[in-house]
């Protein structure tokens, strides 16, 4: 009897300590982030405010930004450029399914990294001091790699 007692015990024991560990998409989101580390990029879980197809209203969405932070600000920057995989009617239609908040010169790099973002970013957005791209992470390393492509093309945008 005193064995099965010490059995049950440590077997209640086990399934606590099994109970905190990671789940197998939590291992694989930490694998995303210590890459997107190597890349340069910060990884922070955010929300962004997203604008409705009429511009009226934004909807809030709890994302995960990786960003990279320019060495030096961009004097005389503007606005925020926002790209969203939508139709917002005053944004200017870049290609495929992307749309922007204010016209700039679109290189093939930046062409070719928002092509295969496609339907995996929420948002992309480049202001004075910062690219981010917004997404839940549902992806691999190479999807990090062309998302850190992306971003060292746009943070050449003047």
């Amino acid at each position: 009897m005193t064995a099965l007692i010490v059995i049950l015990i440590t077997v209640s024991l086990m399934g606590s300590a099994l109970w905190v560990l990671p789940s197998k998409r939590e291992r694989q989101k930490m694998a995303l982030r210590m890459h997107a580390r190597k890349c340069q990029l910060t990884v922070q879980l955010t929300s962004i405010d997203l604008p409705d197809k009429w511009d009226k209203v934004t909807n809030s969405q709890k994302t995960c930004a990786y960003r990279y932070i320019r060495p030096k600000t961009v004097k005389g920057f503007g606005p925020v450029i926002l790209f969203t995989p939508y139709e917002v009617w005053k944004y200017v239609k870049v290609d495929g399914s992307w749309w922007v908040s204010k016209e700039v010169p679109i290189t093939q790099a930046i062409h070719d990294g928002m092509m295969a973002l496609e339907g995996i970013a929420d948002a992309v957005e480049v202001t004075e001091s910062t690219v981010s791209v917004y997404w839940n992470e549902k992806g691999d390393e190479k999807t990090v790699d062309r998302i850190a492509s992306l971003i060292k093309s746009l943070s050449e945008v003047r």
